[in-house]
């Protein structure tokens, strides 16, 4: 079962980097193992499988609804 659509990532990605927020980041991201990517350090990354760190095995499975839906354009 995936966290989210195809559709949802796509949105999700612009809203990580183009939005007027802070991104979401891995709880981790202070450990001195993690760097600055996507904007930001220890930023999280949509897949359909949730959000992912590229420096850990941490993952999330939720994001806020309006960041499902395509409103950026």
């Amino acid at each position: 079962m995936s966290a989210f659509t195809p559709d949802e990532v796509v949105n999700l990605d612009f809203y990580q980097r183009h939005g007027n927020f802070h991104p979401f980041t891995c709880p981790n991201r202070n450990d001195g193992n993690h760097r600055i990517v996507g904007g930001d350090l220890g930023a999280l990354f949509p897949t359909v499988r949730g959000w992912i760190c590229p420096f850990c095995d941490y993952t999330q499975q939720w994001a806020h609804g309006f960041m499902l839906k395509r409103g950026w354009q």
